[in-house]
């Protein structure tokens, strides 16, 4: 029984993957949590920007990111927006997934001590929470505490909280973590009510591909035009944030639940920082970072590959030309 389920599963996900798609169809993206991370996919959704593409778009909310990248395997994402470090080691294991765009190039990370943590030496035996234990921010926030003289898991213990930075931040406010990464403007809101700031992880990496679009490539070139829509739907998007940011900030309070002024913080923050790239990319010199964080962290090995080994920016590029961009 067990075996023709598995049988009937591997069917559907073939299925899923090898056909192109229906016009009409539902195109699903997924996304880690709801939060200025995220923004843009909210901002194409309800803006109408996929709309004026002509497509249907739904954002599926998968806490975890190795989830997300299951899903995307499996055929139940068309696009999973994540950490690409996890499409880097999948790949080195024998798997072929594909960043095509940039979503956040860079990682605003601030770690937040607990109210009695005053200082990174503090955190010696405690518990940080963390979206995974490897990959993504917890691989930045290994080496910058590697920098400070702390080692995992000699020192302190990492604890994974589905959900994203807000939920991250619950777990901090409710004491059941003595310090956790939180991305800004989530950090702005600890802080202001008396947690402690213990470290910015953008002061040791200030270029990183922190999230990327990413997808099957053998889907992907069944149905180009469509991805292409996507990607330009998602331009607009970003150029929409970067030109109306007080729309932005609103927006942000509006859907996500951020108020103000921190949604408003936020929003510059990232503007100000090109956190979100304008034109859409993927940023090769991050990607190296990430390669190397990874090799640091002991998931790979040297001589590192190109970054351009885990990328196609042929759908991007032919997006940015439709744009006239």
């Amino acid at each position: 029984m067990k075996k023709t389920l598995s049988s009937i599963f591997l069917l559907v996900s073939v299925l899923l993957i090898f056909t192109p798609l229906a016009t009409g169809q539902t195109l699903k993206a997924g996304y880690t949590s709801r939060t200025l991370f995220y923004l843009p996919f909210f901002v194409g959704q309800k803006k109408g920007f996929y709309a004026g593409e002509g497509l249907q778009v739904e954002l599926v909310n998968i806490g975890r990111s190795d989830v997300q990248l299951q899903a995307l395997v499996a055929g139940e994402l068309h696009f999973a927006n994540f950490n690409p470090d996890g499409i880097i080691v999948f790949n080195e294991k024998g798997g072929n997934l594909k960043a095509i765009a940039g979503v956040d190039n860079a990682a605003p990370y601030v770690l937040v001590g607990g109210k009695a943590y005053k200082r990174i030496e503090d955190l010696k035996g405690a518990k940080l929470g963390v979206s995974s234990l490897r990959g993504g921010g917890t691989s930045i926030l290994l080496d910058y505490l590697k920098g400070k003289g702390l080692l995992h898991p000699r020192d302190f213990t990492l604890v994974v909280i589905s959900g994203g930075t807000a939920a991250r931040l619950t777990a901090l406010e409710s004491g059941a973590m003595a310090a956790a990464v939180l991305g800004i403007p989530y950090s702005d809101i600890a802080i202001d009510q008396g947690f402690n700031r213990l470290g910015d992880t953008m002061e040791v990496i200030p270029t990183y591909q922190f999230n990327a679009i990413n997808v099957n490539p053998v889907w992907a070139e069944k149905n180009r035009a469509t991805v292409v829509k996507f990607l330009k739907a998602h331009i607009r998007s970003i150029r929409w944030i970067y030109e109306q940011p007080d729309q932005a900030a609103e927006f942000f309070t509006k859907e996500l639940g951020v108020n103000p002024p921190y949604a408003r913080r936020g929003v510059d923050y990232f503007t100000k920082n090109k956190v979100f790239p304008v034109d859409g990319s993927v940023t090769l010199e991050g990607l190296k970072l990430n390669l190397q964080v990874l090799a640091r962290d002991g998931l790979m090995k040297e001589p590192l590959p190109p970054p351009e080994k885990y990328v196609d920016l042929s759908y991007l590029k032919q997006a940015q030309k439709e744009l006239g961009m």
